[in-house]
């Protein structure tokens, strides 16, 4: 063999070595770890299949976590990625503080961090993607105002300590302010979705001028329903809230809940992503998107357009 034939034979072998260990590496490259608070949520599986369609659409493989609510499950996912060294992350924290040092490690790697809707506590962020919670509140506001004729007592149910809660709050507030002066808050209660039950049960017997209540996401809407209900007083108040799980939409289909506004879901779990793949291919990262608030009412959900808002239902994470 001579000279430029053992040259050539050399090139191939090394270019042969070369072409087989690359897909180790291209593929830590194409694989994006996502994690949420939980996976049961309506709202949060809608965001993974935004997430998981747009990915495949770009040939990303997504690895999901469930956090189960629990912000040690989540830390444990967050470090996970690292060690699988995936070229990004998006997440959804459970606990914004509690999570936040297994963050910063993973900025600490050079892995970009994309928050969806719930963005943990750090200023290290590529980006965030959320949605519009004052305008969610002021919907809801509007919705309300006019259900009860403008005028009026209302209960307030404000949802735990979270700022996604406290932004809807601030919505419905200036909006009643700006739009409806004779509308007064009479009562007003924080907590979890059980205390809207309770909350609405004491409002019903301690207020008889209350038409509406407010609340702060969905569930706690479909608690208040309920017992209103056993108190025999649906008939008397009108409803509002925030998102749409599968109760609270049968709620507007029967004329128990009012109205809803809500976030496109599905359309910010693909925001999310492309703010991942433009991370990690050296594309234009926005930093920041925030979706519109939507809002349905009772007349409008049977023709109304979920695609952006909710997972197929044969859609499982």
């Amino acid at each position: 063999m001579g000279r430029n034939a053992r040259f050539m034979t050399l090139v191939l072998a090394v270019a042969a070595t070369g072409a087989l260990a690359a897909p180790a590496g291209a593929e830590t490259q194409k694989t994006i770890g996502v994690t949420v608070p939980y996976f049961a949520s309506p709202f949060w599986k809608a965001g993974l299949y935004g997430v998981e369609t747009a990915g495949k659409e770009k040939g990303y493989t997504v690895i999901k976590g469930d956090a189960k609510d629990k912000a040690e499950l989540q830390i444990e996912q967050i470090r996970g990625f690292i060690d699988k060294k995936v070229a990004a992350i998006i997440i959804g924290a459970a606990d914004a503080a509690a999570v936040a040092p297994a963050v910063e490690e993973a900025i600490d790697k050079g892995i970009p961090v994309i928050a969806l809707s719930v963005p943990p506590k750090s200023d290290r962020l590529t980006s965030f993607v959320g949605a519009d919670n004052i305008g969610m509140g002021r919907l809801q506001g509007i919705c309300l105002g006019r259900a009860i004729g403008g005028k009026g007592e209302v209960g307030l149910f404000a949802g735990p300590d979270e700022i996604w809660a406290k932004l809807r709050v601030t919505g419905f507030k200036n909006t009643l302010e700006a739009d409806f002066p004779e509308i007064k808050i009479v009562a007003e209660k924080a907590g979890g979705t059980k205390d809207a039950g309770v909350a609405a049960t004491e409002w019903a017997k301690a207020y008889p001028g209350m038409h509406g209540i407010f609340t702060a996401a969905d569930t706690m809407a479909v608690e208040s329903i309920k017992s209103l209900d056993a108190a025999k007083a649906t008939d008397k108040f009108k409803v509002s809230t925030s998102n749409l799980n599968d109760e609270a939409r049968a709620a507007l289909d029967n004329g128990t809940l009012t109205c809803a506004s809500l976030q496109p879901a599905v359309s910010m779990g693909r925001d999310a992503m492309r703010e991942a793949t433009a991370a990690i291919e050296g594309g234009k990262v926005l930093g920041r998107i925030e979706a519109p608030a939507l809002l349905v009412t009772r007349d409008k959900v049977a023709s109304y357009d979920f695609s952006k808002i909710i997972a197929p239902a044969d859609y499982q994470p």
